[in-house]
C-alpha cells in the first residue's frame, strides 16, 4: 500500500509569467518581445506575506535559458532545492530570485543591448526591475539587489555592473566569458569549415539548419559564434544583420570586428575609467572559474585579476579544481556571499 505523506510547512512557489516588453519591439532579429520571467519565493514569503526580501537576478547560461534555471534536474540538486536547502541551513538568508529569459534562435544571450538582438540589458534594468518591484514581495533599490551567472550568465552579470552602475550591490560571475583572445579566436575556423558548406553564406546556412531534423553539438557551436557576432558586432548595412570577424572562404581575421568584439571583452573593458569606477561601486564583486575550463576562461579571468588588483577594485576570486560544466554547485559558496552584501529588512 502506498502511503502518501505531506508536509503541512510551505517550501517555496514558482511562479511563471509573461512580461511584455517596449524597449525589444520590432528587433531586426526577431526576438520575441514578450519574455518569459520564473520567479522564487522562499518559504520565509509565504509564511510571511507582508515582509519584503532582497532579490538575486539568475542570468542563464548559453543553450539554456530563464525559464529552465528553476526546473527539476536529475543526478543534481535543482536552484530552488538548494536554495531553499540553503535558507534552511541558515546559510542563505531568504531572498526572492528572478530568472529573465532572454533566450534567441542562436542559443542564447549575452545580455547586453545589440542593434540587432535587441535592448537585452535595457529590458533587465528598465522593464524586468521595475516589474518585479512592483509585483513581488522584494525590498525596492539596488542596495537589496544582486545579480549572478554561470558562462554567459556570469559575463551578463558583470557587464551589467560594468555598464549600469548602480543597478546592483553585488554581482558573482562564475565561469564568465572573458579572455576573447583565447576564448573565440582559436574557434572562428570552425566557422569558416561550416560555412564553407554553403558557399560562405551564413543565410544559407541556417536555413539549412532549421530545415533538418536536429542541430547537432557542433552546430551548437557554431549557432553560438554567430550569436557572438550579433551580439558583438550588429550591422544593419550587412546583409545578416551582423558582422563576421573572419572571412569564411579565405579565414583571414578582419581586424576592423575583432576590434568591436575585444571592446566587449571585461579584460579590456577594465581599462575604461566609466568601468572600474562603476565596479567599484559595488559592495561586493565574486568571481570564480574552474582551472581546467575548456574554454580557456581561467586564463581570462587571471588576466582581469590582475587589472582589478592593479586599480583597487575589491573583488574576491575563487580558482577550483573542475572545468567548465555542470558546477552549479558552487552557488553553494556565491549566494550567502552576496546574500550578506545586500540590506534586508528591518
Amino acid at each position: 500500500m502506498l502511503t502518501t505523506i505531506k508536509d503541512s510547512r510551505p517550501r517555496y512557489r514558482i511562479v511563471r509569467e509573461w512580461v511584455q516588453s517596449a524597449v525589444l519591439q520590432g528587433n531586426p532579429a526577431g526576438v520575441d518581445a514578450a519574455r518569459p520571467v520564473t520567479v522564487f519565493l522562499p518559504a520565509a514569503a509565504l509564511e510571511s506575506p507582508e515582509r519584503r526580501f532582497p532579490v538575486l537576478y539568475c542570468l542563464a547560461p548559453w543553450t539554456s535559458a530563464g525559464r529552465q534555471q528553476m526546473d527539476w534536474e536529475p543526478f543534481k540538486e535543482s536552484l530552488p532545492e538548494r536554495l531553499q536547502r540553503l535558507m534552511d541551513a541558515g546559510a542563505l538568508k531568504p531572498c526572492v530570485v528572478v530568472c529573465p529569459d532572454l533566450f534567441t534562435d542562436f542559443g542564447g544571450s549575452q545580455y547586453i543591448n545589440s542593434s540587432y538582438l535587441g535592448r537585452h540589458a535595457d529590458h533587465i534594468v528598465e522593464e524586468l526591475i521595475p516589474f518585479v518591484e512592483a509585483h513581488y514581495p522584494v525590498l525596492k533599490g539596488p542596495a537589496s539587489r544582486a545579480v549572478f551567472g554561470r558562462s554567459s550568465g556570469g559575463f551578463g552579470a558583470l557587464r551589467l555592473a560594468m555598464d549600469r552602475p548602480g543597478t546592483f550591490a553585488a554581482v558573482a560571475c562564475h565561469s564568465g566569458d572573458m579572455g576573447f583572445d583565447l576564448l573565440y579566436r582559436r574557434d572562428l575556423v570552425d566557422l569558416c569549415y561550416a560555412l564553407a558548406r554553403h558557399s560562405g553564406s551564413v543565410g544559407s546556412y541556417l536555413t539549412a539548419l532549421r530545415k533538418g531534423p536536429k542541430i547537432g553539438g557542433k552546430d551548437v557551436h557554431i549557432l553560438m559564434l554567430l550569436g557572438m557576432a550579433a551580439s558583438y558586432s550588429p550591422d544593419a548595412t550587412s546583409p545578416d544583420g551582423y558582422r563576421l570577424p573572419i572571412d569564411p572562404m579565405t579565414g583571414a581575421l578582419d581586424e576592423e570586428v575583432w576590434q568591436k568584439w575585444l571592446a566587449h571583452d571585461p579584460v579590456h573593458m577594465i581599462e575604461q575609467s566609466q568601468c572600474h569606477e562603476a565596479l567599484q561601486q559595488l559592495r561586493y564583486l565574486y568571481l570564480d572559474c574552474g582551472n581546467k575550463d575548456q574554454y580557456h576562461l581561467h586564463f581570462g579571468m587571471r588576466q582581469l585579476k590582475q587589472k582589478l588588483q592593479g586599480q583597487g577594485i575589491h573583488h574576491q576570486i575563487f580558482e577550483f579544481v573542475d572545468n567548465h560544466s555542470g558546477t552549479s554547485y558552487r552557488y553553494d559558496v556565491s549566494l550567502p556571499l552576496l546574500s550578506q552584501a545586500l540590506v534586508h529588512e528591518g
